[in-house]
């Protein structure tokens, strides 16, 4: 093939000297040619691709990951984010020849770890405020006086009572997080922390943890499920690509 035809979408790195063929269907659907493109004894999996835009759907997200699931049951991965296109393969070359000694420090870095991503919601989204209010007596008497007047004269103090019950959420969260993350830390070779994005949401982390220890960290899992039984439910999801744990070149300029 031409090497400087076709775009090339970009999946992951991984530690090979050999070239390497995948049959998964990619972003570009199942005609896609998913393959290598080596640099010495790292190569990037890519897919040929006729265009250098794509829109982030929960299909093409699903596409992207199941390229590098893929790849994962026999290699290393490290994956690029959704949506990286070169516009050939010199292009490609060129990143990996650049990058060589920042993807083979990651990529031994990450041998033998995986990843799994937790989160940890209320089991009633309603129970944090009740907590809230029964734990915080001025935000309790505040709301009390305000319930007694006409809206129309207490806007600003409903906005002010949000404020505060939002405030002492978020406290909530990370005080639950943190006994929550007492438990597991010590168990993964690095934890990332992330942003919750609803209200019922109190803690989003992903462990990177070593191969051989997911027994044990399920089992603690288990215990805190079996601690939390009535005020919070566990989600974990793995193993995953170490998107939280690896830093790749966002641009290819």
């Amino acid at each position: 093939m031409n090497k400087n035809g076709n775009k090339q979408y970009l999946y992951c790195v991984i530690s090979t000297a050999e070239p390497a063929n995948f049959s998964v269907a990619g972003v570009n659907g199942d005609s896609e040619r998913i393959h290598s493109v080596n640099v010495s004894d790292i190569a990037a999996i890519v897919g040929d691709s006729e265009t250098d835009i794509y829109r982030l759907t929960r299909s093409t997200a699903m596409a992207h990951e199941a390229v590098i699931r893929a790849v994962m049951q026999n290699f290393t991965v490290l994956p690029f984010s959704f949506g990286i296109v070169a516009n050939n393969e010199n292009e490609v070359t060129d990143l990996l020849t650049h990058y060589y000694e920042e993807f083979r420090a990651q990529l031994q870095y990450l041998e033998d770890k995986t990843e799994y991503d937790l989160k940890a919601l209320w089991r009633n989204k309603e129970q944090p405020f009740q907590e809230i209010l029964a734990q915080r007596q001025d935000i309790a008497r505040y709301r009390s006086s305000v319930a007694c007047r006409p809206p129309a004269v207490t806007y600003q103090d409903r906005l002010e009572i949000g404020r505060m019950v939002q405030q002492a959420l978020e406290a909530k969260k990370e005080e639950e997080g943190c006994r929550i993350l007492e438990r597991l830390r010590p168990l993964a070779a690095s934890v990332q922390v992330n942003a919750t994005f609803m209200d019922e949401m109190l803690l989003s982390a992903a462990f990177l943890l070593m191969k051989g220890a997911e027994q044990q960290f399920e089992k603690a899992l288990q215990e805190l499920d079996h601690i939390y039984e009535d005020k919070v439910r566990f989600r974990m999801v793995g193993p995953t690509p170490a998107f939280n744990f690896v830093r790749m070149p966002i641009s290819l300029k």
